[in-house]
């Protein structure tokens, strides 16, 4: 299940920022993200994955792999 929560999360990610090859190491903000846009990706991870994901904590490290960290905790 953890394969398909970081592919999930990497394809919204890609999509939210219009990004092709995203890195594990990208930070959302360096690389063209706004809070609007990372309240969006959010959303459109807990749709698709049905569980809620700690805003805060994206905000705090807006990492790709805190993203997908946060959504596997979410997802337990």
């Amino acid at each position: 299940m953890d394969t398909t929560i970081a592919d999930i999360v990497r394809a919204e990610w890609c999509e939210v920022l219009d990004v092709t090859s995203p890195d594990a190491n990208d930070d959302f903000f360096e690389i063209g993200g706004n809070s609007l846009l990372a309240v969006t990706l959010v959303e459109r991870v807990e749709s698709r994955l049905g569980v809620e994901v700690a805003l805060e904590e994206f905000f705090l490290d807006g990492r790709l792999d805190t993203l997908v960290s946060v959504a596997r905790t979410a997802a337990k």
